[in-house]
């Protein structure tokens, strides 16, 4: 059974509501040097917003992005690429993989260098668990499948490699399912 949520109920805002997320971003700008006296709880609302990180979700969301990742940029970025040479479908294939993680690894730094640390472990934890849930049963076909069977186990020491850079230890056992050759 679902569990009801009570939240203040707030006024009817039908052009607030219309607002874009780059806009709403652009008027809470505003707002706030209008009413500087609403820094300090915007502030306080924005880190609790960013330290709060449920690692179940960010696995399921990096599996899903990487299993669902579209093949069609293979067609040319793989092959004969100007100015690089011949590029072999299973380069193209992690790079499309690795940019896509990219954004969560800059993500993880940012909460670390705001000093959430416990945040930055969660995402790590949830995008290393995502990965070994990609490690097996990849569809013929897809990006996974082109960039080959120790992608997941690249993509980990990217994770490891963030954390490292900003001050951030996991247990080693952590690293072992996908870096069994890991010498922490």
């Amino acid at each position: 059974m679902a569990r009801t949520v009570n939240r203040a109920r707030r006024p009817s805002t039908p052009a607030l509501d219309q607002l874009t997320s780059d806009e709403r971003g652009s008027l809470l700008d505003e707002v706030l040097v209008v009413h500087p006296e609403l820094l300090v709880d915007a502030e306080r609302l924005a880190l609790a917003r960013l330290s709060t990180i449920d690692a179940d979700e960010v696995a399921e969301s990096l599996e899903w992005a990487l299993r669902e990742a579209d093949a069609d940029p293979l067609a040319y970025r793989a092959g004969r690429v100007r100015g690089r040479g011949y590029v072999h479908e299973n380069e193209a294939a992690s790079e499309i993989l690795e940019e896509l993680l990219q954004p969560a690894l800059d993500d993880l730094s940012r909460r670390a260098a705001l000093g959430l640390l416990d945040a930055a472990r969660q995402l790590a934890l949830g995008l290393l668990r995502g990965l070994a849930n990609c490690h097996d049963d990849v569809d013929d076909g897809t990006v996974l499948a082109y960039a080959g069977p120790d992608v997941t186990d690249d993509l980990a020491w990217s994770v490891r490699d963030t954390l490292t850079k900003a001050g951030i230890d996991l247990p080693d056992e952590v690293f072992e399912v996908l870096l069994p050759d890991s010498d922490s």
